[in-house]
């Protein structure tokens, strides 16, 4: 398959703005050089639609007991990509932006339009009941389908909506009205905005994660059921990460966020 596709920027990226963020964490004082003191955030009005040539090559196999087996590459060219960039405020770019001097070695961040950047990758999909295991495996079946991703472009391009891999399986059972499932979610580490105060290669991360979820379901009748679903069932921790090629191993972790474990109960119904 073929497609031609484009992105618009979000309004809140071209809608004139500036956003002045001062920090009051600093350990050496506002005097201090080796410290960021705040950033300018500054959006671009110029930031136009990125357009790109998609092509897709999948394979599928489906088998007489309902299973299905898929595998697939595609590649996405791409003009205009988005890009981001930070740098340490001088004073001639704060007269540009006719800002007052007291701004000075202030973090800059903007948007813009990167050039080209390239996004090739390759996925696979299995699905399969237990039937041939005997009378107990016709009430399982099992899943599992994955993405790799191979991102291409300059140092700026922001390729933060793009998760390098990806994937997910688990088993599902249903016996009479009652069914149930267990699912395991893995995301890989995800690299963010460019952080310029930790050294000129530092962005922040989203940490790899994988996550167990846990869902029930009790039919009352074939338009009503019970519904129950705890999400992140073994409560794992997320960790945000802060470096670059200069950052030690023990000062990469900014934040360490727990959700715990999310759970409801509800009714759910077609009409």
């Amino acid at each position: 398959a073929y497609a031609f596709t484009y992105g618009r920027p979000n309004f809140g990226d071209i809608i004139a703005n500036t956003l002045i963020q001062e920090r009051t964490d600093l350990e050496g004082g506002a005097n201090d050089p080796n410290e960021v003191p705040g950033t300018i955030t500054v959006t671009n009005p110029n930031l136009v639609p990125w357009t790109a040539d998609n092509y897709d090559l999948s394979l599928e196999y489906y088998t007489s007991k309902g299973g299905m087996y898929s595998v697939g590459a595609f590649r996405k060219d791409i003009q205009n990509f988005f890009g981001s960039g930070a740098k340490i405020a001088t004073l001639e770019d704060l007269k540009e932006m006719d800002l007052d001097p007291r701004f000075l070695g202030f973090e800059i961040r903007t948007k813009f339009n990167s050039g080209t950047a390239r996004v090739t990758g390759m996925e696979f999909s299995a699905r399969q009941s237990l039937d041939r295991l005997g009378g107990w495996g016709r009430h399982f079946s099992i899943f599992v389908n994955g993405t790799k991703l191979k991102l291409e472009g300059s140092q700026s391009a922001d390729f933060s909506t793009f998760i390098p891999t990806t994937g997910n399986w688990g088993v599902i059972f249903r016996k009479d009205r009652v069914s149930m499932a267990l699912r395991w979610n893995y995301r890989d580490a995800v690299r963010g905005t460019l952080q310029t105060a930790f050294g000129p290669d530092a962005y922040n991360y989203s940490a790899a994660i994988t996550k167990m979820d846990f869902t029930i379901g009790y039919e009352i009748t074939p338009r009503l059921s019970l519904a129950g679903n705890v999400k992140n069932l073994l409560d794992e921790d997320s960790f945000a990460m802060r470096y670059g090629s200069q950052t030690p191993a023990y000062a990469r972790q900014s934040a360490r966020r727990q959700y715990g474990a999310l759970m409801s109960v509800g009714i759910k119904g077609s009409f």
